[in-house]
């Protein structure tokens, strides 16, 4: 499932288009305050309707400000899930986390409320007497329901898709583990959306297989590796070691999966008072001789000692490697 994370201005003014497209634009300019506006409820009751009302100097920037509290009044009632989720979700991942940060779980909330609130109406506008404008931004529970329902079964669908190419189809190893990140990264943002269905209706939908469980079947894909370290390698085999360990990943003296890693660097050179080393390291996997997978890192170190490049090099390797090779393990190969 491909999805498009739009900004929160883009969003809101995408959905304010809509909002105004499908509305009634009913505008009233009775000088006496509407009743919508302190209680809507009463005219779009609550267990059927989302309301929200906002204000501005202009009828469609007060459009544009009830969507967004519409926005808010739906999305806040998941994030206090968000830290929750990201707390375990960096617990249980084996292989760094793609969507670890509470930006990361914002944004995709931002993206189911995009899917559900796609019906979203302004049903009535009102100038008062000073020259403020107010406008009633209604959304229909069901309709919204229906909307995060498809984003759900979608998620389902296509995470049970890459599960099975990395079992059966995967034509390699970093490809079947790739396909397993991305079927994880898929039920979190499942799990928003389940958020929000349950917030609307009361309750969400069972999951069959949850971002928990495919957490495990990665580490199991991990276990089951085994690794061996290329003797042409220009990174101490130890700290690779260590890394692939940290993994889960079973170093052995042969494999058909074989690691090698490169350095490349320029001459030192000297800015002020510092000493700059600057390069690339690089990180490959083959299997049974050819590459399957490989990326590379730029490298910036500095002293005020020349002869101290060298060390700070290796401690910056050393602080680096686990996020190197998760990545190299997991993201799309690039070759």
């Amino acid at each position: 499932m491909n999805k498009i994370t739009f900004s929160i201005p883009i969003l809101l003014s995408m959905l304010f288009i809509a909002a105004c497209s499908s509305s009634s634009d009913l505008e009233q300019d009775n000088k006496q305050r509407p009743d919508w506006i302190d209680h809507a409820q009463t005219t779009y009751p609550s267990n059927v309707y989302l309301t929200a009302v906002g204000q501005a100097s202009s009828r469609t920037l007060a459009g544009k400000n009830a969507v967004a509290n519409l926005v808010e009044i739906f999305s806040v009632n998941v994030k206090a899930e968000t830290h929750t989720l990201t707390e375990a979700i960096k617990n249980e991942s084996a292989l760094g986390v793609t969507m670890e940060s509470s930006s990361s779980l914002q944004r995709n909330i931002a993206t189911e409320t995009n899917q559900a609130i796609a019906g979203v109406e302004i049903k009535q506008t009102w100038l008062s007497p000073s020259g403020e404008y107010y406008a009633l931004a209604v959304l229909h529970k069901i309709s919204a329901a229906q909307n995060l329902t498809e984003v759900i079964m979608e998620a389902d669908q296509e995470a049970l898709k890459l599960i099975e190419y990395s079992r059966n189809t995967a034509p390699n190893s970093i490809l079947a583990v790739n396909a397993l990140r991305n079927a994880r990264d898929l039920q979190v943002s499942r799990k928003m959306a389940d958020l929000q269905l349950a917030y609307i209706r009361g309750r969400g939908i069972p999951i069959e297989v949850s971002s928990q469980d495919i957490e495990q079947l990665i580490r199991n894909s991990l276990a089951s590796l085994e690794v061996s370290i290329a003797d042409d390698s220009e990174t101490d085999s130890s700290l690779l070691q260590a890394g692939l360990s940290t993994l889960g990943v079973k170093v052995v003296d042969t494999s058909s999966l074989q690691l090698s890693s490169s350095i490349d660097v320029t001459k030192p050179t000297r800015l002020e008072q510092w000493y700059w080393l600057r390069g690339s390291y690089e990180l490959s996997f083959s299997e049974n001789g050819k590459v399957i997978s490989r990326k590379r890192w730029p490298i910036k170190v500095s002293s005020q000692q020349p002869e101290l490049l060298e060390l700070r090099l290796r401690d910056k390797l050393n602080e680096h490697i686990n996020t190197y090779l998760q990545q190299l393990l997991s993201d799309s190969p690039t070759l």
